[in-house]
């Protein structure tokens, strides 16, 4: 007696219109651009957030099939959960280059988003350090030993030049070789690699030059003084989360809370440098700024301070 060969079983294969099919495809071209790459989390994420609230509430995720209305409800849900009008926004942008990569790639000829406009966010000024608090953090790393001198030098560093924490935590140490040596204390400079794997060059002051001076001299002594990283720990090189936990772990000894975290500084530089008169597009520069928005943003908290500071000088009644 002959036996019946089983019966294979059909596996149904996703759309390849399907947002998940399309997304590895996507990324590539993203890496493709150079963005960098918390860039492409956050733009990844905001995709991920839209596909699972669409099979949540049994809408299609083949892209030939997605309207605006869909997408007015995915918003409209985050909100309702809890999520702020500034997350929202920033899911809404991610989920709008998915759709322009998707025309470039004729996968569609019109975006679902034509027509929408992102959630409208109230500028609210960043939180800033005041002088006074800053003189505390400083004296909570006074010491001689490597530790106190390269945490004081980080947290000046990141004061002088507004820099972001990957900036500061990629800095290289080579004074051998000029290809893969990021400071020079004679010009009080460094050199950054910013978002968008975009290089600019940023200036310190005359202090914070001297604290890196001290520092270095004291890593010149240490186990890893041959490694490229500017910052190195006791098991070797000092990266972004050793830096993140060291700024947590000098607000609390300084009376600040656990709550001090490195773009803090970022915020307190560009407030400091408007209320000192800087011009605006000389800060998009040195930040690495290329969007007004940004400097919209960071500039609030001294636009009150510079307002005032105006009309004390040109009060009219002082004329007469």
């Amino acid at each position: 007696m002959t036996l019946n060969a089983p019966r294979a079983t059909r596996v149904s294969l996703p759309s390849p219109d399907d947002l998940a099919s399309l997304q590895p495809s996507w990324v590539r071209s993203l890496k493709a651009a150079n963005l960098a790459p918390r860039t492409i989390v956050a733009y990844t994420g905001s995709l991920e957030s839209l596909q699972k609230s669409l099979l949540a509430n049994g809408r299609p995720t083949d892209i030939t099939l997605l309207r605006r209305e869909h997408l007015e409800n995915w918003l409209v849900e985050m909100l309702e959960a809890g999520a702020t009008a500034s997350t929202a926004a920033h899911r809404y942008r991610g989920v709008q280059q998915f759709f322009k990569w998707a025309i470039e790639e004729a996968l569609i000829k019109v975006s679902p988003m034509v027509g929408m406009r992102p959630p409208k966010t109230p500028v609210q000024p960043p939180d800033v350090l005041t002088e006074a608090q800053l003189k505390s953090l400083i004296a909570a790393c006074s010491g001689t030993d490597l530790e106190s001198r390269r945490d004081e030098a980080i947290i000046r560093l990141f004061l002088d030049t507004g820099c972001r924490l990957a900036e500061v935590a990629g800095l290289r140490y080579d004074p051998t070789d000029p290809l893969k040596n990021d400071i020079d204390l004679d010009q009080n400079v460094i050199r950054v690699m910013g978002k968008g794997r975009r290089e600019r060059t940023v200036r310190f002051g005359a202090k914070t030059a001297k604290s890196m001076d001290r520092y270095l001299r004291l890593r010149a002594r240490h186990h890893a003084a041959l490694s490229t990283a500017l910052w190195v720990a006791r098991k070797g090189a000092f990266g972004a989360s050793g830096l993140q936990q060291m700024i947590r772990r000098r607000g609390e000894q300084a009376g600040l809370g656990d709550k001090l975290h490195p773009h803090l500084f970022r915020h307190t530089y560009a407030h400091m440098m408007l209320a000192g008169g800087m011009q605006e597009g000389d800060l998009m520069i040195l930040a690495g700024w290329q969007s007004r928005e940004m400097l919209k943003r960071y500039g609030a908290s001294a636009a009150t301070e510079r307002a005032l500071a105006a009309s004390a000088r040109m009060s009219p009644g002082d004329k007469l």
